[in-house]
């Protein structure tokens, strides 16, 4: 998207030094990119998500040393980067961790190669690049000495894409001090001012006793915000009974499907295709896809939980008993995002659930209750984040989408909602405004080949820098 030029010769000193900048900015991405940050286990003192995680974060705040900002590390579950004097603070709020990269890709997952004006890699658009966007643009300002009233702070979160344990121990054990407004550049412009609740559920069952022919292990998905793109399960029987069941399976003819007698028995391998797990209709779900072939197989009191698995990945959660609607956010989702088994006999079924702003978790459990009473589960687990709401007639609304309206002259695209959580949710007085433009084609976030187009890192670090001039004057 083409920027206009700005009337206000304050806001083109904030212009030109971008543009002076790109080349700047551009390298710093890709350094950031070429860091695989993955969530893994604890790396020792402050690395409560990893060694790579880590070095994401001290690469981000050593740059932002660099760049002149004061800086603190909070324990490696979340940083910040700092300028300006005031009592107040508004503040931009980024992530550092990526998603699994999942297969597919053409281009390398971490190379940060750059492709006809694209920028390639894991985290290009989610969240990277928009993070730094916003960090360079709060750069812009500082160096331009705009008088400000406020001190304007970039927070880079550690594992917004499984958990928000970052923020949560950067707000409420830490203390660390909160904005007056915030905004996260996690969705796209307008800007979002309605998130759905989410939460994952994690249902159990024991299962069946084995017989001739039984199921030793089955396994499928990365995250639970994923759709899995590969599901596998292992078989063993008696030689006859593995035979019979690899006649059945071919018979179950499916070109994503495949399977193999091995020493240790029957080996079916599923392929599906991952998708953002707030959109699980755009993926094709690989556990779904396992549990219908195995169907056809003659396993013991395993036909009802295999069936389970094969209908409730149904996305509008309506095989689950939770359905529902708002006038505000729209319908809800359902994703099937993880299935396992147990030391202890049992199988775990992961749902990632975004359910309309106006509605509750109490109700979504209450009407789930008899379907799982039902078919023999149990609510083994529940991970909750509320929903986010922010009237489009307050604060911080107004004044970031009259910013974007001034630096774009697209007065027709509407402020939305969307299914995906942000660091919105975190705090008071905060929506999630960019990066991608209503005609870009960055991302997708979560699938094969994410990218994020240079034009568009460099135009929202412009919309970023106004609006921290605007919120902090």
């Amino acid at each position: 998207m083409q920027l206009n030029i700005p009337s206000d010769p304050k806001i083109q000193q904030l212009h030109d030094w971008i543009d002076r900048h790109a080349e700047e900015m551009i390298e710093a991405l890709q350094g950031v990119l070429r860091i695989p940050s993955l969530e893994a286990p604890p790396a020792g003192v402050n690395a409560p998500f990893g060694a790579d995680v880590r070095r994401s974060l001290d690469y981000t705040l050593d740059l932002c040393a660099k760049l002149g900002f004061r800086t603190k590390d909070v324990a490696g579950y979340a940083g910040h980067a700092e300028f300006g004097e005031g009592a107040e603070m508004v503040a931009g709020l980024g992530h550092l961790d990526v998603v699994p990269e999942g297969d597919g890709w053409r281009h390398e997952p971490y190379g940060a190669e750059i492709d006809e004006g694209f920028i390639y890699a894991r985290g290009s658009a989610d969240d990277k690049g928009p993070t730094y966007a916003a960090l360079f643009g709060a750069k812009a300002l500082m160096d331009c000495g705009l008088p400000l009233k406020r001190r304007v702070r970039l927070v880079f979160g550690c594992n917004e894409e499984s958990g928000f344990q970052c923020v949560h121990h950067y707000w409420e054990v830490a203390k660390e001090e909160r904005p007056v407004y915030a905004f996260t550049p996690d969705a796209g412009f307008p800007l979002v001012y309605a998130e759905k609740g989410i939460v994952d559920l994690v249902f159990e069952k024991p299962l069946p006793v084995p017989g001739d022919l039984r199921i030793d292990n089955m396994a499928g998905g990365r995250r639970p915000n994923m759709v899995p793109d590969y599901a596998e399960a292992r078989l063993s029987g008696s030689q006859e009974a593995q035979l019979i069941a690899i006649r059945r399976l071919k018979r179950f003819w499916d070109k994503n499907m495949t399977f193999e007698v091995t020493d240790t028995g029957l080996v079916a391998r599923a392929y599906g295709k991952s998708a953002h797990g707030s959109t699980p209709a755009n993926g094709d779900n690989a556990v779904a896809r396992l549990a219908r072939a195995l169907q056809t197989l003659d396993l013991p009191d395993s036909e009802a939980w295999l069936n389970f698995v094969a209908t409730t990945v149904d996305p509008t959660g309506a095989a689950l008993g939770i359905a529902h609607t708002d006038d505000v956010a729209g319908p809800l989702t359902s994703n099937l995002g993880i299935l396992s088994f147990t030391e202890q006999g049992t199988v775990r079924l992961t749902f990632n659930i975004r359910y309309p702003v106006t509605w509750n978790l109490e109700a979504l459990l209450a009407v789930n209750s008899p379907v799982l009473e039902e078919n023999g589960w149990t609510l083994a687990e529940t991970r909750h984040q509320p929903p986010l709401y922010v009237p489009l007639d307050e604060e911080p609304v107004k004044t970031l989408l009259k910013v974007y309206r001034e630096a774009t002259g697209d007065n027709e695209s509407q402020p939305g909602t969307m299914g995906g959580g942000t660091y919105a949710r975190a705090t008071p007085h905060a929506v999630a405004y960019g990066a991608g433009f209503p005609d870009s084609s960055d991302g997708p976030a979560h699938e094969p080949d994410e990218r994020f187009a240079i034009e568009t890192y460099l135009n929202a670090a412009k919309i970023y820098a106004q609006a921290f001039y605007e919120l902090a004057k």
